[in-house]
């Protein structure tokens, strides 16, 4: 009871007793914070990384590293500022030989790192290696097409305008060996499920994987064409050209897209559409795609057959 009676007693401050033992128990942390963030302490720090060259000749061809790790020594206060990124210093590494330099070992790097980090000291790069990857500059114009046939149309309805691109080509800038590795044209991806409307939107430019440092001028291009009834109609076409030591079928058939509106002026006009078959005769393929000539504007190639060349020794 004694014991009880005398807990109780402990606990019966007053609210001012209370406030000072809050101030003190303040007083003590702070102070233990001081004297604590005066001593030296080794930690980790991540610093941000630039590369210092010459950036209108060259260009990377993969990010280049945008951090690395020093384990460093300095005093609590440079480290807890550090390691709560304010004021956190920018490390600057000059690249004397860009397309040279394909790797640089962190052991390397204190000599060149040390007189940036004020008052740290460098105990040793955590990072092992920075992998870098630099290509000259180039800039090369691209034709842009598209592809529709992901582009679905409802039953009884298609493209009846040619498809109009503004503007038909885009700018590419960057590294040299990666615009020299692309078609000679972007071809956009058109997708849509029933579409039965015109079509006229903005499409974004996009690059294989591993492009992201080329740069796109414009980005988005406009595409744009009519949606609207169509009839589709199979033709068989007589079939010009030949092949020394070949025999070539007489016809081919060709399917066509014909805007409703459109199908009497087909019918009056189809007698002028040829099938060419055009031979290369330093490399005779076996199966060709035909050349189909003369086609109205308004009408559009669906399908054609391939032609198989058979020999006339058989």
């Amino acid at each position: 009871m004694n014991l009880l009676r005398a807990i109780g007693n402990l606990l019966r401050f007053d609210r001012a007793n209370w406030k000072a033992v809050m101030l003190c128990f303040v007083a003590a942390v702070i102070f233990w914070l001081f004297n604590s963030f005066n001593k030296k302490y080794a930690s980790n720090v991540r610093f941000p990384l630039h590369f210092e060259y010459d950036h209108d000749l060259f260009v990377p061809v993969k990010s280049l590293p945008s951090h690395i790790n020093i384990n460093v020594t300095g005093n609590g206060w440079e480290l807890f500022r550090d390691q709560l990124a304010i004021k956190l210093p920018e490390l600057r590494l000059s690249l004397e030989r860009p397309l040279e330099t394909k790797r640089i070992i962190g052991a390397t790097l204190p000599p060149f790192l040390a007189h940036q980090l004020g008052k740290l000291s460098i105990n040793y790069v955590v990072t092992d290696t920075l992998h870098l990857q630099l290509d000259k500059r180039d800039s090369h114009r691209f034709k842009v097409a598209v592809n529709q046939h992901n582009f679905l149309f409802k039953k009884g309805f298609g493209r009846i305008s040619p498809v109009v691109i503004l503007p038909d080509s885009v700018l590419l800038d960057g590294p040299k060996s990666l615009l020299h590795s692309l078609p000679d044209s972007i071809v956009l991806e058109l997708t849509a499920e029933e579409a039965d409307q015109n079509f006229n939107n903005e499409v974004e430019i996009r690059l294989p994987l591993g492009s992201e440092n080329i740069k796109r001028d414009p980005p988005l291009v406009k595409v744009i064409f009519e949606v609207g009834p169509i009839v589709e109609i199979e033709k068989r076409l007589k079939l010009t050209g030949s092949a020394i030591g070949y025999a070539l079928p007489d016809s081919v058939s060709v399917w066509f897209s014909i805007p409703a509106k459109h199908q009497n002026d087909f019918n009056l006009t189809s007698d002028q559409i040829k099938a060419e078959v055009k031979i290369n005769k330093k490399r005779i393929q076996k199966i060709i795609l035909p050349t189909i000539l003369n086609v109205p504007a308004f009408a559009f190639i669906k399908r054609v057959d391939t032609v198989y060349l058979q020999s006339k020794k058989q």
